[in-house]
């Protein structure tokens, strides 16, 4: 178990969190409060690992420029339209046609983030050394160089992987399903996705599929 503190003098700690990503060989679970900073492009459209899972406050970070913004968009637009990338944003549920669902209401307790806060990142947590990355660092620039902060990285130690992967799946199913929800227009009927009856069902499970994916990894 290493420790990394900050501030610090330069974004070299960052860069070592990017290279961790980009080195994995089967999987990456990372959380980003303010987006993703342009070092992890690597590992989210180049990196050799099969399956790259992402849980996001907002798409975009605070700091985006007006006209960088489009620029930006179409940057994660494009990854998250990778098969081997599955993102989602926190989102809460507005709509009232949910079959007699609650109104959701927001605690209001922090009024810089609403979601996601949390900051931990799993490079190949299933595997024989598996590496958690976590603390109080967001995974960004100003939390690298401007911000008293604290991570842990622990390598090896697959019960606290264990752990932490059980977490990150429970937030990612919370979330994703909300991300889906709130990406519909208002006035769109939602339609269920009835069971699927037919002897085809299999067929997006295997192949080069995301879903081909995500069964390889977590069943092999």
């Amino acid at each position: 178990m290493t420790t990394v503190f900050s501030p610090q003098s330069t974004l070299d700690a960052l860069t070592f969190y990017a290279d961790l990503a980009a080195a994995a060989k089967h999987a990456v679970f990372m959380t980003f409060a303010f987006g993703m900073n342009a070092v992890f492009d690597e590992a989210f459209t180049h990196g050799p690992s099969g399956i790259r899972y992402a849980l996001f406050e907002k798409l975009l970070g605070p700091g985006v420029r007006k006209e960088k913004r489009p620029a930006e968009e179409a940057r994660m637009l494009a990854m998250r339209k990778m098969a081997v990338n599955r993102f989602a944003v926190g989102n809460h549920i507005r709509r009232q046609d949910l079959g007699g669902w609650f109104a959701e209401k927001l605690t209001g307790l922090n009024t810089h983030v609403e979601y996601v806060h949390t900051k931990f990142m799993l490079i190949d947590p299933l595997g024989e050394s598996p590496i958690v990355v976590t603390g109080s660092a967001n995974f960004s620039a100003a939390s690298t160089n401007k911000n008293d902060e604290n991570m842990l990285i622990i390598r090896g130690n697959k019960r606290v992987a264990d752990i932490y992967l059980g977490e990150f799946m429970r937030l990612w199913e919370h979330n994703a399903f909300r991300d889906w929800i709130g990406s519909r227009p208002a006035d769109a009927a939602l339609e269920p996705w009835y069971l699927d009856d037919t002897d085809t069902w299999w067929q997006r499970y295997f192949g080069k599929s995301g879903y081909s994916r995500h069964r390889e990894y977590f069943t092999s």
